[in-house]
């Protein structure tokens, strides 16, 4: 199997694509293509400068594309259909630079390679904006011009998944390597393979409230990782977690601050100025928002942790839309008292994760 798999710059994705081939026994390949493409280049006698490929002639860019992906085709062949490994060709959809849109692909070779699966690669904007204040993008992009960018590279991957009417993921850098390698295997091959396939969900539960008191949180840790034992792939929000940052900012600007540091994976410390993210709260509330009901909209089934009895108009509205999507809607709700409008949105409702999963495996509804 092919998997097309997009991302902005500054995201991190070919540093988790690898962890997916880490865990996979040998059986998943990578292409990173903009690593080909230095390489080509040098095979050339063509001297790229760091941080000038996108600067080039955009005839010649599109040649030194296409010298590349003609080095895919020639291998591509091995990874058709059920048999032998999975390669994933990390790649990009378009380019920011300059303040205007690049096209990062080209149509004949899209077709050619015709991937299986299409996924994008997301982190948080916050940690894009800092780790590309490391690289040739600094002071490129502010962080609005990052929300839009990957805005732009997820819709625009998407839209070619629609075109060639494969399936087509957003996969969080923070979720756990194993959750794409099952994506990859247990659903997408096994659907191939005609086989019973991985129940995919959406994990809803009440953050704002929950984040309050860590014990909670500690909770929907454990519940995640029962659900994730019994072999269901779970989607969790939070592996994208930005509103975060409006709050430190709110609360950096109070004591008159004018920056708040963003820690990397290295432990370096890059400072964001608090006007940047004062000037993108609008992007991030709206994105998270329609984040969240694509997570959805990807799953099997949305599984609802309820352990409060606060109400939560995100949980709420949640539950409506996959109601209406034609999602089942499982909840876990430990309170004997509830609403009936609770009852009418959801397919059914139990005390406790163990009962949850139970009744999945009685319905053979786990792999």
């Amino acid at each position: 199997m092919i998997i097309f798999a997009s991302g902005i710059s500054g995201s991190d994705k070919i540093s988790y694509l690898k962890k997916v081939s880490s865990i996979s026994s040998g059986t998943i390949d990578i292409i990173d293509v903009g690593d080909l493409m230095f390489k080509k280049s040098q095979q050339l006698g063509i001297e790229i400068p760091e941080g000038k490929i996108l600067d080039l002639d955009p005839l010649a860019l599109d040649y030194l594309r296409a010298v590349t992906f003609e080095e895919i085709l020639r291998i591509i062949n091995n990874y058709r259909g059920t048999e032998g490994h999975e390669l994933i060709i990390s790649t990009h959809t378009c380019f920011r630079w300059k303040k205007h849109l690049m096209p990062a692909f080209n149509f004949y070779y899209l077709n050619k390679i015709n991937p299986d699966i299409y996924i994008t690669i997301l982190d948080n904007a916050q940690f894009i904006w800092a780790r590309l204040q490391r690289s040739q993008w600094k002071n490129r992009l502010s962080l609005k011009d990052i929300l839009v960018w990957r805005d732009e590279e997820t819709f625009i991957t998407e839209m070619l998944a629609e075109y060639q009417k494969k399936p087509f993921y957003i996969i969080s850098r923070n979720e756990p390597p194993e959750l794409l390698k099952d994506i990859i295997i247990n659903v997408e091959k096994a659907k191939k393979l005609g086989k019973k396939q991985a129940l995919k969900a959406y994990l809803s539960y009440p953050i704002t409230y929950m984040k309050g008191d860590s014990s909670w949180m500690e909770r929907k840790e454990h519940v995640k990782k029962q659900l994730r034992e019994a072999g269901i792939v779970v989607f969790d929000p939070i592996s994208i977690e930005e509103a975060d940052v409006i709050g430190l900012a709110e609360e950096a600007k109070s004591r008159n601050e004018n920056n708040i540091p963003i820690k990397l994976e290295d432990d370096e410390e890059i400072l964001i100025p608090i006007e940047e993210i004062e000037k993108s709260k609008e992007d991030i509330l709206d994105q998270i928002v329609a984040r969240d009901y694509k997570l959805i909209e990807q799953s099997d089934v949305i599984i609802v942790f309820y352990p409060v009895t606060t109400l939560s108009p995100g949980v709420l509205s949640e539950i409506n839309y996959g109601f209406t999507h034609n999602k089942e809607v499982y909840a876990i709700f430990p309170y004997r008292s509830r609403s009936p409008f609770f009852d009418y949105y959801t397919t059914a409702v139990f005390e406790n994760v163990e009962s949850l999963i139970e009744y999945f495996r009685e319905n053979k509804r786990l792999i």
